[in-house]
């Protein structure tokens, strides 16, 4: 693996088994397919699928699990523009949490066999890598998305990127967008219902440091992620009125992805990483 792969490795993890299962591109649960595995027995399996010899040595009842290997074709939609150069809550830059989450994405792409591409960008226009599989694309993707917002040139613009998508993409595909949290208004509206009708959506969103991080120091220019000396930072009512209206902002956000079907997850840092991929991936497929 290339350096950027084997860096989100170490901090995923290895073992991407049952990640991306579901969706509308489900493995599908079936006597006539490939064996898996054993799982223990629920109410409302088919009991023709327990293995009587394997529950007679665990002393559980135990069912074979049975699965068609459908391949996703995976398109990661990403902002690499100035505002993923911004710091996260966890200290890092935003770029860093993204391509974290990117390479993630890429080991589960691996550990299926999918193919998988990429759209990134800013506010500028757009640029794409298109449709393979394999370590060498996954690494490839990871080092144009770095190298692209380490410069930071442009605004960030996901609208921009989605836009891309929805033009040049017409085949059905998985969609993994990679960004801050974006502003629910109408051109995202009509973005996501564009986008929503032909392919899967998944959104993981990056959270900015809050601007009343550190009062002893002042706040921080979400744009940039440095320090901001202001008086209003140690405002005991200027920060409460801040925190009323980041918690309004981020329902208004929920409710809107929600209400389009977009499973979703927020990161705070790559700490945060296995648990959000975990749970995004678990939405989307309960949502099948």
């Amino acid at each position: 693996m290339g350096k950027h792969l084997n860096a989100v490795k170490r901090r995923f993890g290895a073992d991407t088994r049952g990640l991306l299962d579901g969706g509308r591109y489900a493995l599908l649960h079936t006597r006539s397919m490939e064996f898996d595995e054993l799982r223990p027995y629920v109410p409302g399996d088919d009991v023709r699928d327990i293995d009587w010899k394997a529950s007679a040595r665990s002393g559980s009842v135990l069912i074979k699990r049975f699965v068609t290997e459908k391949h996703h074709k995976i398109l990661l939609v990403a902002d690499a523009g100035q505002n993923m150069a911004a710091l996260a809550p966890g200290g890092e830059r935003k770029s860093t949490v993204a391509e974290n989450v990117l390479g993630a994405i890429g080991l589960i792409a691996l550990g299926r066999s999918d193919q998988i591409a990429m759209v990134y960008g800013d506010g500028r226009g757009s640029l794409n890598i298109g449709l393979s599989r394999g370590e060498t694309q996954v690494e490839r993707i990871l080092t144009h998305y770095h190298d692209h917002a380490v410069a930071a040139r442009g605004p960030s613009d996901i609208c921009c990127q989605l836009d891309y998508v929805a033009t040049h993409y017409r085949h059905r595909m998985l969609i993994v967008v990679v960004s801050d949290e974006p502003e629910p208004d109408a051109r995202l509206d009509e973005l996501t219902a564009r986008l929503g009708s032909r392919h899967d959506l998944m959104w993981a969103m990056v959270a900015d440091m809050p601007a009343t991080a550190a009062r002893d120091r002042g706040g921080f220019d979400i744009a940039t992620g440095r320090p901001v000396h202001a008086l209003a930072a140690g405002n005991r009512r200027v920060i409460a009125a801040y925190r009323r209206a980041e918690q309004a902002r981020a329902q208004r956000l929920t409710e809107f992805l929600t209400a389009r079907s977009i499973a979703h997850a927020t990161l705070t840092g790559s700490a945060d990483l296995r648990r959000a991929i975990v749970d995004l991936t678990g939405v989307w497929s309960r949502a099948g």
